[in-house]
C-alpha cells in the first residue's frame, strides 16, 4: 500500500512538473527571449526589461531574439504574434483588452503577452513582481532578489486592472519607468511610446473659462455667463449652461480643441474652481427639478457629448461633480460618452468613506453610480496647506479604493503632493496606491508593511510602523481635511514627543547602510516640520506638563538641520524638495522665517478645575436629562499662547475659561462634536455658547463683541452663526443661543473675537447643548 501511495505521489509530481519552465541554472540562461514579427515598441521594450531584470536576478545574460522561422525547444515568448498563437492557441490574445495580460506555461515555454498597447509590458512587470519578487519602491529604490536558479511552475493567469484610469498623482509617480512598472497610466506621468502611452486628456479640469474666455467674450455676450443676484458676471462665477447660443459655441470650441489634439481620448468640459452657479430662470428650473445644480451642468455636457460623437466616437467628455454640483441629479443620466468625476474634497480623510463622518459623500457615490456607466473619482490624499505635515490617512486608502471599486467607479485620480519630492510619506502612498489601483482587493496593511520593510529596512520599519499606528490612533475622531492645521489634536506635544523618539530609534536602527539612513531622515522631516511651525505652542505644552523637550532647544538650529536634509544631496532619481505647500512656499523661505529663536513662553499655573459645574442660567431645559456640557477642555485652540489660551477665571462655571484677545478675528476656540459625548454627534440640538466680553472703557455699545457659529466640515457649510455687540454682551457670562442644529461628527462650534480695539478680550466658559424634543 505504501509503495502504491509513493508511486501515485511521484506521478502527481511529474505531472505538475510538466508545465514548469526552467529559465536559469547556476547563473546560466537556459532559454532565449523571443520577439515576433510585427512586435510593437512596448513589446520590444518589454523584452528588454525582462532580459535586464532576469539578468540581475540570476546573474545570467538573456538573449532577446527576433524569431522568423524555427522556434527553439525552450523559450520565453513575449507579446502577440504567430509564435504565440501557434504555441498557445487558446490564449485568446487577439481578443484581449488594451491592458489585459496573460502569463502561461507549457512544457519548455513561458508566454508573457497581452492586449495592445500596454498589456504585454504589464505582463512582464506582473511576472517580475509576482513570480520573481521584484519591487519598484521609488524611482531611486527597488528590490531585485538574487536567484542563480530560476524555474517557473505551471502557470495560467489572465488579469486586467480594476480601473481603466489609474493615477497615483504623487510626485515620485511621475517618473515614466516607475509608473509603467507599477501599472499607472496617468496623464501626468512621463509615459512615452515604449511604455505604451497613457490616458490623454485635452484640458483636465476647470475648463469653462479656457473654453469661453471672459476677457474675450463677456463684453459681447454677457448672457453666456452666470446671472447672480440679478446681474451677469464672470467674477467667481460659471457659465449659463442653458443658453442655446453658448451651447452651440461650446460644441464648436470642443471640436477645435480635439482637432488640435487628435491623440486625446478624453476632453474636459467642467466648472471653474469656485461656486457662482447661474441663477437664471432656465438654469434654476432644471436645478430645482433635479434637486441639484448638477442637473443643468449635466444637461450642457450631454448636449455637447451628443453632437461631437459622430466626429469623435473614441472621445469621452469629462465633467466634475464638485462642491456645488457634487449631489447627483434625480433623473438626468450621463450619456455613454460622458465621464462624471466625483470629488471628495469635503471628506474626513482620517477615516474610511464608510465611516459615519463621510456618510454624505458615500451616498453621493451610490447615487452617481446608479446613474452613470463611467464614474471617475477625484480623491484627495495630501494636505495642500502643509505637504510636509503628518497626515495619517494611510490606513484609510485601501478601504476607500475598495469602496470605489465596489460602487462601479471606473477611474481614480488620487491627488497627492505633486510639486516636488520630500512630501510626507510620498513614496509609500505612491506605491501603495499604484498597487491598489491594479488590484484593490489586496491586503493594504500587508502592502504597507512590505513597503516599510523594503524601503526603510526591517529594523527601522519596526519603529516607523509604531509611529504610523500612534498618529492614526490619535487622529481617530478628528475630522481631518486636505487643509488641516498643524494645530490638529493628533499633533499635540505628548504625541509628537513619542513620534520624535520613534524616528530617532528608526534612524539608529538603520545601521551602516547610508541609503537606509538617508531614507529614514527624509521620513523624519514631517515631525521636525511640526516642531518648527508650532514651536511656541508646543513649548508651552511641554512647560505645562513639566516634560523634557525632545529636540534642540534652538528652533533656528533645528530649522537649519531640516533644510539640510530636505535640500541636500540624495540618490539618482531624486531631487531636493522645492515646495512645502501648494501655494508655492519654498523650503528656503520657510526656514528664513525661523532666523531668530522666539522668546520662551510664560506659563501661569492654572487653578484646579471644579469637578461639577452648575447648568448655565437663562437656558431653557438646562440641567435636564440628555443635555451636554462641553467645557473648555474639549476645545481646540488656534495658535495657543497668542490667539487663544486656557486661563483661570473665578467667574467661569468650572474656574477655567478660554481667553482670546480682541485683536484678531480667527475662529480660535473650536468645540468639535467628535470630542463630545457620542450622543452629541447626531440628532437635533439647541446650541448655546457661554461667553463674557471684556470691553474697553470707551467702547461704543454698537461695537462688535464676538462672532460664533456651528460649521459642518463634512458638508463644507455653516449651520448657524450669530454676531454679538458690546451692548448685548453686558459684563458677565451669558448664554448665547446659536440656533437649532442637526449635528454630525464633522460639526464644530466656533467662536472668534472681533479684531476691534473696543474689546480687550473674549472669554469662553463652555458650549452647552440641549436636545430638541
Amino acid at each position: 500500500m505504501r509503495i502504491l501511495v509513493l508511486l501515485l505521489c511521484l506521478v502527481c509530481l511529474a505531472a505538475g512538473a510538466q508545465g514548469s519552465v526552467s529559465l536559469a541554472a547556476r547563473g546560466r540562461a537556459l532559454c532565449p527571449i523571443l520577439l515576433q514579427p510585427g512586435a510593437t515598441a512596448p513589446e520590444r521594450y518589454a523584452a528588454e526589461e525582462l532580459a535586464r531584470y532576469l539578468g540581475r536576478i540570476t546573474g545570467a545574460e538573456f538573449e532577446v531574439r527576433q524569431v522568423d522561422g524555427a522556434v527553439p525547444e525552450s523559450a520565453i515568448v513575449v507579446g502577440q504574434g504567430p509564435v504565440a498563437d501557434r504555441l498557445f492557441p487558446d490564449a485568446g490574445l487577439a481578443a484581449m483588452g488594451r491592458e489585459q495580460l496573460t502569463m502561461r506555461t507549457r512544457p519548455g515555454y513561458l508566454l508573457l503577452a497581452g492586449g495592445r498597447p500596454r498589456g504585454t509590458l504589464y505582463a512582464v512587470y506582473r511576472f517580475l513582481q509576482t513570480r520573481c519578487g521584484v519591487r519598484w519602491w521609488a524611482p531611486w529604490a527597488e528590490r531585485v532578489p538574487s536567484k542563480a536558479a530560476l524555474t517557473v511552475p505551471e502557470l495560467s493567469v489572465t488579469e486586467q486592472p480594476a480601473f481603466e484610469s489609474r493615477d497615483p498623482f504623487w510626485f515620485p509617480a511621475f517618473n515614466g519607468d516607475w509608473a509603467a512598472r507599477n501599472y499607472s497610466n496617468s496623464q501626468s506621468a512621463s509615459l512615452d511610446e515604449k511604455h505604451g502611452g497613457k490616458v490623454l486628456y485635452k484640458g483636465f479640469v476647470h475648463t469653462f473659462y479656457p473654453l469661453v474666455p471672459p476677457e474675450k467674450y463677456f463684453e459681447q455676450h454677457p448672457e453666456w455667463y452666470s446671472l447672480i443676484n440679478g446681474k451677469r458676471t464672470h467674477e467667481n462665477a460659471q457659465l449659463c449652461t442653458t443658453n442655446p447660443a453658448l451651447r452651440d459655441f461650446m460644441v464648436q470650441r470642443v471640436r477645435e480643441w480635439l482637432r488640435e489634439s487628435p491623440e486625446s481620448s478624453i476632453i474636459s468640459v467642467s466648472q471653474n474652481d469656485c461656486h457662482g452657479a447661474c441663477q437664471c430662470p432656465e438654469c434654476r428650473a432644471i436645478d430645482e427639478r433635479e434637486g441639484s445644480p448638477s442637473g443643468s451642468m449635466l444637461a450642457l455636457v450631454n448636449y455637447i457629448a451628443e453632437r461631437i460623437e459622430p466626429e469623435f466616437p473614441h472621445v469621452a467628455v469629462d465633467t466634475l461633480a464638485y462642491q456645488y454640483t457634487r449631489k447627483a441629479p434625480r433623473t438626468i443620466k450621463p450619456r455613454p460618452n460622458v465621464i462624471v468625476r466625483l470629488c471628495s474634497i469635503e471628506c474626513n480623510f482620517a477615516a474610511p468613506l464608510e465611516d459615519p463622518s463621510n456618510r454624505a459623500f458615500a451616498q453621493d457615490i451610490r447615487d452617481w453610480s446608479r446613474l452613470s456607466d463611467r464614474l471617475y473619482i477625484w480623491d484627495y490624499t495630501t494636505n495642500f496647506a502643509h505637504y510636509v505635515l503628518p497626515h495619517p490617512n494611510w490606513f484609510a486608502l485601501g478601504p476607500n479604493v475598495r469602496f470605489f471599486q465596489e460602487h462601479g467607479v471606473k477611474g481614480l485620480f488620487e491627488q497627492g503632493a505633486y510639486q516636488s519630492f520630500g512630501s510626507e510619506m510620498s513614496e509609500l502612498r505612491a506605491w501603495l496606491l499604484a498597487q491598489l489601483l491594479w488590484d484593490p482587493h489586496q491586503d493594504d496593511r500587508k502592502l504597507i508593511d512590505e513597503f516599510l520593510d523594503g524601503y526603510y529596512g526591517k529594523a527601522s520599519a519596526r519603529y516607523i510602523r509604531q509611529y504610523m499606528a500612534l498618529l492614526a490612533r490619535e487622529a481617530k475622531g478628528y475630522y481631518m481635511t486636505c487643509y488641516s492645521s498643524p494645530g490638529a489634536p493628533f499633533l499635540r506635544f505628548a504625541t509628537l514627543s513619542k513620534a520624535e523618539r520613534l524616528w530617532e530609534q528608526a534612524e539608529e536602527a538603520a545601521g551602516p547602510r547610508a541609503d537606509l539612513r538617508w531614507r529614514v531622515r527624509q521620513g523624519r522631516l514631517p515631525v521636525w516640520y511640526t516642531w518648527l511651525v508650532r514651536w511656541s505652542p508646543l513649548r508651552r505644552e511641554c512647560l505645562k506638563a513639566g516634560a523634557e523637550w525632545p529636540v534642540p532647544s534652538s528652533r533656528k538650529a533645528l530649522a537649519s538641520t531640516w533644510l539640510e536634509v530636505a535640500t541636500g544631496p540624495g540618490p539618482e532619481g531624486w531631487a531636493p524638495m522645492t515646495r512645502v505647500n501648494e501655494g508655492g512656499l519654498t523650503p528656503q523661505a520657510l526656514v528664513a522665517g525661523f532666523a531668530e529663536d522666539p522668546p520662551e513662553p510664560v506659563v501661569a499655573a492654572l487653578p484646579e478645575r471644579l469637578a461639577k459645574a452648575a447648568p448655565p442660567a437663562g437656558v431653557p431645559g438646562a440641567g435636564a436629562r440628555g443635555c451636554v456640557d462641553a467645557q473648555d477642555d474639549l476645545a481646540r485652540l488656534w495658535n495657543e499662547g497668542d490667539d487663544s489660551e486656557l486661563r483661570g477665571d473665578p467667574a467661569a462655571s468650572d474656574g477655567l475659561a478660554i481667553w482670546m484677545p480682541g485683536s484678531h478675528h480667527e475662529w480660535a476656540a473650536q468645540f468639535p462634536a467628535s470630542s463630545m459625548p457620542a450622543a452629541a454627534r447626531s440628532g437635533r440640538w439647541r446650541v448655546y455658547a457661554v461667553v463674557r466680553v471684556d470691553r474697553a472703557p470707551d467702547a461704543p455699545d454698537s461695537a462688535p463683541a464676538f462672532t460664533a457659529g456651528v460649521y459642518d466640515a463634512e458638508a463644507n457649510a455653516g449651520r448657524a452663526q450669530i454676531s454679538a455687540t458690546v451692548e448685548q454682551a453686558g459684563g458677565g457670562y451669558r448664554a448665547y443661543d446659536l440656533g437649532a442644529v442637526e449635528m454630525t461628527p464633522g460639526c464644530y462650534v466656533w467662536l472668534a473675537p472681533p479684531a476691534n480695539p473696543a474689546v480687550r478680550a473674549v472669554w469662553v466658559d463652555r458650549v452647552y447643548l440641549v436636545p430638541e424634543r
